[in-house]
């Protein structure tokens, strides 16, 4: 597996936005399909029903596929994802609809977004036309705290998550908007978290990775990001990789980390320096699946310096630190 050149700017992001039950996600994807500059987005759901579009909708493209009031298109899952998206690139070529520069994807209140990620990631079919776009989880203001501590399905969608965005911040009191606020810290230190009432909602541009800077806040943000209290299990914490790395020896201590650790590693992503090649690498792993790596233009803000970030359950920094070694072993 070797580093793939990068074309990333013409590749499709593809937002997931999820979020536990009630959490207020549905009327936030309402709220951000009425932005005019979110018209050339296309939209996949679970079930019209579910979402309440009837107002916005304006005619049927397709059989599964509506064209709301802001230009967005918009389609249930049918199969699968794999499907829905190949069949909406399809429907591109062929002319029936046009072009998209963005897809959202909304989860049920239930969902584990990592199925998602390996899908966009990890199929074939798809890799030359969509990249990974941002994570954004909605969080209620009024029952989060008890959501995230009680169930693991909320914890882990903030774990994951690139933005968290508070719902329902003006139907609380400071004091427990704060104790939420920190609950959220705790369990992933690195992310946006943003808040949200009914009259003052995040716009796309405070929340989706969109436009020809491809990169997630986690890979424009220079320097070390904080380490994570263990909270529920879950621990974020950084490597630092300051020297060049041995390519096939980091192939093959990340692969097998994964294959041992996965279902504890609920994500590492980061840059690295490597042998013989003097832009930076991104690395995507999500649980036991390492995606295939890419460069980025160049190293920003003096010379080479990597990091690694782990959002892992059950799991401590010393046990990866420890295995680091390996990776420079083959220095000639």
């Amino acid at each position: 597996m070797q580093p793939a050149g990068s074309s990333l700017d013409a590749r499709i992001p593809v937002h997931v936005l999820t979020g536990f039950l009630g959490s207020g996600k549905t009327t936030f994807l309402r709220h951000l399909l009425e932005e005019p500059n979110l018209a050339d987005t296309a939209v996949i759901i679970n079930e019209f029903g579910e979402i309440g579009l009837d107002h916005l909708l304006v005619l049927e493209v397709s059989e599964d596929v509506v064209l709301l009031s802001s230009g967005c298109l918009c389609c249930a899952v049918r199969d699968d994802l794999v499907s829905t998206l190949a069949d909406l690139s399809a429907m591109v070529s062929s002319g029936a609809v046009t072009p998209f520069r963005r897809v959202v994807v909304e989860t049920t209140g239930l969902a584990d977004p990592v199925p998602i990620v390996h899908a966009v990631m990890g199929a074939p079919e798809l890799q030359h036309r969509y990249r990974a776009g941002s994570i954004i989880t909605t969080v209620d203001g009024i029952n989060g705290l008890d959501s995230i501590r009680n169930f693991s399905e909320a914890s882990q969608q903030v774990a994951l998550a690139d933005c968290v965005v508070i719902t329902k911040s003006d139907l609380v009191e400071s004091w427990q908007l704060d104790a939420l606020k920190l609950d959220v810290a705790r369990i992933n230190p690195s992310v946006r978290s943003l808040t949200s009432s009914k009259h003052a909602m995040p716009s796309a541009a405070d929340v989706l990775d969109h436009g020809d800077d491809w990169k997630p806040h986690y890979l424009r943000a220079p320097g070390r990001l904080g380490r994570g209290v263990h909270s529920y299990g879950i621990e974020t914490f950084t490597v630092d990789v300051t020297s060049e790395v041995e390519w096939p020896a980091f192939v093959d201590w990340l692969e097998l980390l994964l294959a041992a650790r996965g279902q504890s590693i609920l994500r590492v992503k980061g840059l690295l320096p490597v042998r013989g090649e003097e832009r930076p690498v991104v690395i995507h792993g999500v649980q036991h699946v390492v995606y295939p790596p890419e460069y980025l233009p160049r190293w920003s803000e003096g010379s080479p310096r990597g990091w690694l970030v782990f959002i892992a359950r059950n799991l401590t920094s010393s046990a990866i630190e420890n295995s680091l070694p390996s990776i420079f072993a083959a220095r000639h």
